[in-house]
C-alpha cells in the first residue's frame, strides 16, 4: 500500500442506528491499526461499529507524525516480535493521554499482557489470529475507555484546563496511566521474556503536556485529622478512587464509585472529594449514554442516563439526551423506569410512571406493579441509610447526643421509616452494650443525671431486667453516698407543691409535679418531703382516673392509672385497672398488641407543621388506635403530646395513612389495639 494512501473503512446509510437520523450529529471515534500486516485490514474492519472509523498507519513513528497530541481515538498496536514494547507504550501514552490503547500480539503471549493491562497502560490483549467475539469484547472496552477519557480532558479540540479551571476536568485514568509506565516496564519484561533494560521513553511532544494528566486527587493529599469518622472516610475515598481506575463506576452497587462516594457524603454532607468524585463520574457516565445510544445499548445508556441525573439533576445536557430518548420510548417500554430506580433516584421513578399513566404507553398492571417496586425500594433505601447511620453513631458513642444526629435519633426514624424488629435487631443489640458501658460509666463519674437518661433508653429498647436491676442499685448507691442536702432540693420540693395545688399533675410534661417529683426523687431520694408528696400526687392522679373512666374515656383513665401505680404500689390502682379490663372486655373491646410487634407495610410519612418547624420547635405525641383486620388504621385517638396541640394533627394524619399486615388468630385477621409514639425532631 502506498505510504501516502490510507485506508478508511466506509460507512453506508444502512450501517447507521435508526435513532442517529433524529440524534445530533457525533463526530465519528478514529481507530488507528498500527499494523504493517495488510491482512489484519479486513478482519478488524469487519467488526468496527458505525460510530468508528479506520485508519491504518505502518509504525508507532507515523501515529506521531501524523496525529496530533492529545486527540482522542483507540489504537490497535500491532505488538509482535517488538523489542521494546514497555518504551513504545510509553511514548503513545505520552504523546495522547486521549488515546485508548489495545496491543495485538500472539495469543501465545497473553500473560505477558497481564500487567500492562492491570496498570491500564493497555485496555486489553487481542489475540492473533482475530476472534470475532473476544475482538469485540475489547473493542466495546477500548471504545468506553476513550469516551470516558475525552469526558474527563475534553475532547481535545481546545486548550487543556488549567489550575483555576472546573475540577471536572481533573483526571484519574492517564494520571494512573503515566505513573505506572516505569513500574510496568521492568515486570512486562519478566513476564515477556526480554532480557534487555528498559529504555528510557522520549516524549513526542513537551513534557510541560504530560500534567494535564496529573489527577488532583493525586498531587493533593487531604489532610489528616483525627477521628474515627476520619478514618473511615480516607478509606473510602481510596476505595473509591481505585473503583473509578477500575471502571468499576456504578456496579457492583456495594463497591462502585458511585455507592462508595454516596457513603462518603452520608457520613459528611460536605466533603468536597466526594464531590468531586461525583462530577467526574458524571461526566464518564453522560460520555457512556451518548456512545451507548448510538450502540443502540438501551439499557446501559438508559441506567448511565438515570445515574448521572441522581448526581446532578440540573445538569444542561440532559434535556438534549431525554428528547433523544423520547424518541424511542415505544421500544425502551418500562425499562427506563427500573433505570431510575437502579439509580436510587426514586422521584425520578415516579415521574416517569406518572408520565406513562398519563400516556398510556404501559399497562395498567405494570404500572401498579411498578409503583410497588418504586414503593418498596424506596423503603429498603432509607432503611438501609438509617442502619448504616445507626452502627457509625454507635461506634462513635453519640448515643442519645446530640438529639438530632444520634443513634437513638436514627433508630427512632428507621421505625418510623417501616423497619421491623427483625430487621434493626442487630443495630438495637449493639446499641443496648453500648448504653449499659455508658451508663456504668456515668454512674462511676458520679453523673448521675446522664446515667438516667441511657437508663430510660435501655428500659425503652428492652434491655433485660437483670442488667438493669444492677445499674439501678449502684445508681442508688452513688446518690446516698452524695451529700443529702443540694441548693436545688427545697426547689423542687416547693415546685412540686406548687403544680400539685394548682392541679397540674402529669402535664405539661416538663412543668407538673409529677416532673419535680421525679427530679426530687433522682437528686435526694432520701429527702423526707418525697413520701406524702408521692401519696398525694397519687391520691389526685387517681382521682382524676375515675373520672375520666365514669365518663367512658377507657383510654385516659388506663394511662393515669399506669402512672398511679408508678408511685408505689397501692390496691386503688390496681382495682381501677381491673375495672377497666372488665370495661373493655363488656363493650367488645379489642386485644392491645405493642406496636412493634405488629408489621407494617408502609411507611409513617409525617409533614412536619411549617410553623413548628420555622421555629424550631420539637416535641411527641402519644396515639391509642385500632388496627382492623384487613390491616387499615381507625379510632385514632391523642393521648398524650407535648407541646400540646402542635404536633396532634400532623401525628393523627400520619397514623391514620397507616398499613399493617392483618393480625391472624386461629386462621383469621382480627383486629387489635395499639399505641405509638410519634416523636418530632427538627431536622439538621
Amino acid at each position: 500500500m502506498p505510504k501516502n494512501a490510507r485506508k478508511v473503512a466506509p460507512s453506508t446509510p444502512e450501517q447507521l442506528p435508526r435513532a442517529a437520523v433524529h440524534a445530533p450529529k457525533r463526530q465519528k471515534l478514529t481507530v488507528f491499526l498500527v499494523t504493517g500486516d495488510e491482512a489484519l485490514w479486513p478482519q478488524i474492519g469487519a467488526e468496527l461499529t458505525a460510530a468508528m472509523v479506520l485508519k491504518q498507519i505502518d509504525s508507532v513513528d507515523e501515529l506521531v507524525a501524523s496525529t496530533s497530541s492529545g486527540q482522542p481515538g483507540i489504537v490497535l498496536w500491532d505488538a509482535r516480535n517488538n523489542s521494546d514494547p514497555a518504551a513504545v507504550l510509553s511514548r503513545i501514552n505520552m504523546h495522547s493521554s486521549r488515546f485508548a490503547i489495545v496491543a495485538l500480539d500472539n495469543e501465545a503471549s497473553a500473560n505477558a499482557w497481564t500487567l500492562p493491562t492491570q496498570h491500564r497502560q493497555v485496555v486489553g490483549h487481542v489475540g492473533l489470529p482475530i476472534n470475532g467475539d473476544a475482538f469485540k469484547n475489547i473493542l466495546d472496552s477500548a471504545h468506553e475507555e476513550a469516551n470516558t477519557r475525552m469526558a474527563l480532558l475534553g475532547d481535545g479540540s481546545s486548550t487543556p484546563a488549567g489550575p483555576g479551571d472546573s475540577p471536572k476536568r481533573s483526571l484519574l485514568i492517564p494520571g494512573a496511566i503515566a505513573a505506572a509506565v516505569i513500574v510496568a516496564a521492568a515486570a512486562f519484561y519478566f513476564l515477556r521474556g526480554g532480557n534487555s533494560e528498559p529504555k528510557t521513553p522520549t516524549p513526542a511532544t513537551p513534557a510541560a503536556s504530560t500534567t494535564v494528566a496529573q489527577p488532583a486527587a493525586v498531587a493533593q493529599a487531604p489532610a489528616k485529622v483525627s477521628g474515627e469518622a476520619d478514618e473511615k472516610i480516607y478509606a473510602l475515598i481510596d476505595k473509591a478512587q481505585q473503583a473509578m481506575l477500575d471502571r468499576h463506576y456504578i456496579d457492583p452497587s456495594a463497591g462502585s464509585a458511585l455507592s462508595l462516594y454516596r457513603e462518603v457524603l452520608s457520613i459528611d454532607p460536605a466533603n468536597g472529594e466526594a464531590k468531586q468524585g461525583l462530577e467526574r463520574l458524571a461526566e464518564i457516565l453522560i460520555a457512556r449514554v451518548q456512545g451507548a445510544l448510538d450502540d443502540r445499548k438501551f439499557d446501559v445508556a438508559l441506567q448511565s442516563l438515570e445515574t448521572a441525573r441522581s448526581i446532578d439533576p440540573s445538569d444542561r445536557r440532559l434535556s438534549a439526551l431525554d428528547e433523544r430518548i423520547a424518541s424511542l420510548r415505544a421500544e425502551l417500554g418500562p425499562a427506563q423506569i427500573v433505570a431510575a430506580m437502579n439509580a436510587q433516584n426514586f422521584d425520578r421513578a415516579a415521574q416517569l410512571i406518572d408520565e406513562a399513566t398519563r400516556s398510556k404507553s404501559i399497562a395498567p398492571a405494570k404500572l401498579t406493579q411498578l409503583r410497588d417496586e418504586v414503593r418498596r425500594r424506596r423503603d429498603e433505601f432509607e432503611i438501609g441509610r438509617l442502619s448504616k447511620l445507626i452502627d457509625l453513631r454507635t461506634q462513635q458513642d453519640h448515643l442519645i447526643e446530640p438529639r438530632n444526629d444520634s443513634a437513638i435519633y436514627y433508630l427512632e426514624q428507621a421505625k418510623q421509616s417501616g423497619a421491623g424488629a427483625a430487621t434493626l435487631q442487630p443495630q438495637v443489640q449493639e446499641l443496648l452494650k453500648h448504653l449499659g458501658t455508658a451508663a456504668r460509666a456515668a454512674i462511676d463519674t458520679r453523673h448521675f443525671s446522664d446515667a438516667d437518661k441511657l437508663m430510660t433508653e435501655l428500659h425503652n429498647l428492652g434491655a433485660l431486667p437483670a442488667s438493669l436491676t444492677g445499674l439501678q442499685h449502684d445508681l442508688a448507691v452513688g446518690r446516698a453516698q452524695q451529700s443529702p442536702q443540694k441548693p436545688d432540693q427545697p426547689q423542687f420540693l416547693e415546685l412540686a407543691q406548687s403544680r400539685l395545688a394548682q392541679g397540674k399533675l402529669v402535664e405539661p410534661d416538663n412543668d407538673s409535679a409529677l416532673y419535680y417529683l421525679n427530679q426530687l426523687r433522682s437528686s435526694d431520694p432520701r429527702n423526707a418531703g418525697l413520701a406524702p408528696l408521692s401519696a398525694a400526687l397519687q391520691t389526685q392522679i387517681l382521682e382524676r382516673a375515675r373520672a375520666s373512666f365514669d365518663s367512658g374515656d377507657l383510654d385516659r383513665a388506663q394511662s393515669l392509672a399506669q402512672v398511679a401505680a408508678g408511685l408505689g404500689a397501692t390496691g386503688d390502682a390496681e382495682a381501677l385497672s381491673d375495672k377497666i379490663r372488665h370495661r373493655r372486655a363488656a363493650n367488645g373491646d379489642v386485644p392491645q398488641i405493642p406496636e412493634q410487634n405488629l408489621t407494617r407495610i408502609n411507611k409513617l410519612a409525617i409533614e412536619y407543621p411549617a410553623r413548628a418547624l420555622q421555629t424550631n420547635v420539637e416535641g411527641w405525641v402519644e396515639i391509642s388506635y385500632t388496627v382492623l383486620a384487613d390491616g387499615s388504621v381507625a379510632n385514632v385517638k391523642i393521648t398524650g403530646s407535648s407541646p400540646p396541640k402542635v404536633f396532634d394533627s400532623a401525628a393523627s394524619k400520619a397514623v391514620g395513612r397507616l398499613h399493617y399486615q392483618p393480625v391472624m388468630q386461629n386462621g383469621s385477621p382480627v383486629a387489635v389495639g395499639t399505641m405509638l409514639r410519634v416523636v418530632f425532631r427538627v431536622p439538621k
